[in-house]
């Protein structure tokens, strides 16, 4: 048991940089990919999220960041936070015009 918790718990930890959450708690989009954007500005003034494991990590810009659908569509995500030290790129659900 042991070590399929300490696997599990390293699968977690590494990720697809590329790769999107659905989260339904978060209130802001939020990626930690800088080429994902495909514009940036550089946070003016100093910013932070808490995030759910009660940690609390920078915000260093925000932008648009634009993501192709399997179906060939595009979803354009507007005003997504940047955070570096985030693990998931996190879509969030509330800010979603669905």
């Amino acid at each position: 048991m042991d070590d399929l918790c300490a696997m599990l718990s390293e699968c977690n930890l590494v990720g697809n940089p590329r790769e999107w959450w659905m989260d339904s708690g978060a209130t802001r989009h939020v990626c930690a990919n800088k080429e994902l954007f495909s514009t940036f500005d550089p946070t003016q003034v100093e910013e932070k999220i808490y995030m759910g494991n009660s940690t609390i990590a920078k915000v260093e810009g925000t932008g648009k960041v634009c993501l192709k659908m399997t179906s060939g569509k595009v979803l354009t995500l507007n005003n997504v936070l940047y955070v570096s030290e985030l693990r998931k790129n996190l879509i969030s659900v509330s800010l979603l015009d669905i």
